[in-house]
């Protein structure tokens, strides 16, 4: 009897292509990706970006400074125009991970000589810096590099006063997607049961036919998202103190934005797939994928510089710029108007793909 039963589940498994190529494709992608992230994390080999200005007449400090940009070890963004204010704004508006400011001379132990700026969201950058210029300055110093950092914030002083952890707007964005997408793939996979029941057929009959259900249940899966997207923010304003009713109108058209996108994804994903096993496969490699390379379990600088590439073209990467933008940054709707392009114009041409494919396939 065991036999028997193993025989019968292992032959649907294989007749189930797809199925049975992502359930053994599935582990190893998503280890190395995982591998790829911590092996450049744990070695201390993080691709930073980091801004830097010079304010400072030092000899020593300028020698510092033109090591530091001549370094391998580091990427350092830098013009000779720059001041600390335009270091904190590239920071605050996250085009880098960590800024730097030689603010005094390097070899003088009574006060700080390098400035600090830091995203909340991304502080293990900035330890990180602060470990490499300490190694470095050592021997320079005789050892004593305990007065060497002034550490400021990019965000300035409102992020400390109004919230109680900062860095907890970072992850609303990266919660809401990866969520959604979860609770989205799995409400689209109704599409299939209804194809194998003969409820689809027997829909299409109607005026609308594949489009109209296929926009009502985008219409449905997004309403659901941007409830679910909404209780988040709920939670962070209650329990995080993170500011979700000052920046009430931004921060809804930020969840509906996420939710369309997460909807028509899903929707595309379900009228690709043929079986509920295959669903569910692609499904679950879908979401841990763009997640993981998204942002969403680990924060995108702690990645190797080719794998923050990719993640931009992931809906995660969108969906954090948007809450981020809004909630840590200060933006408005017009400051985030490529991310808006991105959420809402994807989730168009994602709706009109899955709309084409049902159509062909007969697949709503």
């Amino acid at each position: 009897m065991i036999g028997a039963v193993f025989k019968i589940m292992w032959l649907r498994l294989w007749r189930d292509k797809g199925a049975l190529l992502l359930a053994f494709v599935l582990p190893g992608f998503i280890f190395a990706v995982f591998a790829a992230i911590f092996s450049n994390a744990s070695g201390g080999n993080l691709d930073m970006r980091i801004a830097m200005a010079v304010d400072t007449d030092s000899p020593a400090s300028s020698v510092f400074a033109d090591n530091l940009k001549n370094s391998d070890l580091i990427s350092v963004a830098y013009e000779e125009n720059w001041t600390s204010a335009d270091v904190t704004e590239r920071v605050r508006l996250g085009q880098e991970d960590v800024g730097l400011v030689l603010i005094g001379n390097i070899m003088d132990k009574s006060a700080p000589s390098i400035r600090i700026i830091e995203d909340p969201s991304r502080t293990v950058a900035a330890n990180v810096l602060k470990g490499q210029i300490r190694q470095n300055l050592a021997s320079i110093r005789g050892g004593d590099t305990s007065e060497l950092f002034e550490t400021v914030s990019a965000l300035g002083n409102a992020d400390k006063t109004i919230m109680k952890d900062p860095s907890v707007t970072y992850y609303i964005g990266g919660t809401a997607i990866l969520f959604l997408l979860f609770s989205a793939m799995q409400g689209a996979a109704i599409s299939i049961e209804e194809r194998r029941n003969g409820i689809s057929d027997r829909l299409m009959v109607g005026p609308s036919g594949a489009m109209g259900m296929l926009m009502g249940k985008f219409v449905f899966l997004s309403f659901i998202g941007f409830l679910q997207a909404a209780i988040i923010c709920g939670v962070a304003q209650i329990f995080f103190e993170v500011p979700i009713l000052s920046h009430i109108g931004p921060v809804l058209f930020a969840c509906i934005g996420t939710a369309m996108l997460a909807s028509a994804l899903s929707l595309l994903v379900a009228s690709l797939c043929k079986t509920q096993a295959q669903m569910h496969a692609v499904s679950t490699f879908t979401v841990l994928l763009l997640s993981a390379v998204g942002g969403s379990m680990v924060p995108r600088f702690m990645m190797p510089g080719w794998l923050q590439q990719i993640g931009i073209a992931t809906p995660n990467y969108w969906s954090i710029e948007a809450f981020y933008g809004i909630l840590a940054r200060g933006q408005s709707v017009i400051d985030l108007l490529i991310v808006w392009c991105v959420l809402f114009g994807c989730a168009a041409i994602l709706l009109a793909l899955a709309a084409f494919i049902s159509h062909k396939m007969r697949r709503v």
